[in-house]
């Protein structure tokens, strides 16, 4: 828990700490509260470096404290079911995010095989274990459809990714017999731009919180930004509305419509 007075955070208690944080990172955890225990490790190290702990370092050991250790801010789930429940949801995200780009990546996927790569595998079998995300949403299904929606929202407030996208990927899930498509090739095949850019977006934003690691989502981020440079005139990252279709993708959407024409 934090401490009150800065005073206290002489350097055995940040010793304490910080074995609590190495301690803590080794837990179910869900991809953004492992980013928030880096920093917090980080701040702690910081804070040790020297003989004797700055005022400064101290300050900001602190204040990671009182965010990790708040309401607003406890992500640890409080039981395994939870924990299960919360990763489905990220896994759905991955199996998404690999079906959109793995082939970007130079990875040769198809969404709906299984075992197209050691990664889609992995991601694949952990959707099918016994307590797989249809069960979970069989589980959902039988209580109130505003209860669902409420369960669903607070998980991915935890998770920080978007409710209502996830919801999307949940049916997709089941209609498709448990596979996706390409919706990003999808979309530029047929000239959805603002569709794309959506989509490339909300990746954009959701990529730290379900990536397995800073390589993997510094890998797809690569590849996200490539994708909207080749499509978009952007004139602020503030959000996809501030993306236009830039001259070659009009060129593509010409070329569509003259080939429907004839």
């Amino acid at each position: 828990m934090p401490e009150h007075d800065l005073d206290q955070y002489h350097r055995e208690r940040l010793e304490t700490g910080l074995r609590y944080i190495n301690g803590a990172v080794k837990r179910r955890i869900t991809p953004r509260t492992q980013a928030f225990l880096k920093i917090h490790k980080d701040a702690y190290k910081a804070a040790l470096e020297g003989a004797h702990p700055g005022e400064a370092s101290r300050a900001v050991v602190q204040a990671l404290d009182q965010v990790y250790h708040s309401a607003a801010f406890y992500l640890k789930p409080r039981l395994p079911e939870e924990h299960d429940r919360l990763m489905h949801y990220v896994r759905l995200r991955r199996l998404e995010l690999l079906a959109n780009y793995g082939d970007y990546l130079g990875q040769d996927l198809n969404a709906g095989a299984r075992g197209a790569s050691s990664e889609m595998r992995s991601a694949a079998l952990e959707m099918e274990k016994s307590k797989s995300w249809l069960t979970i949403g069989n589980e959902l299904a039988r209580v109130d459809l505003s209860d669902l929606h409420k369960q669903v929202h607070t998980a991915c407030g935890i998770l920080g990714i978007d409710p209502n996208h996830i919801v999307w990927l949940m049916k997709e899930w089941a209609d498709r017999n448990r596979t996706f498509y390409n919706q990003i090739r999808q979309n530029i095949t047929d000239g959805r731009w603002a569709r794309l850019a959506e989509q490339l977006h909300r990746d954009l934003e959701e990529l730290p919180n379900v990536a397995d690691d800073e390589e993997t989502a510094a890998n797809y981020e690569k590849v996200l930004l490539h994708i909207r440079k080749e499509y978009f005139d952007v004139i602020s990252d503030d959000g996809p509305e501030y993306w236009f279709a830039n001259e070659y993708a009009r060129r593509l959407t010409q070329k569509t419509i003259n080939a429907a024409q004839k």
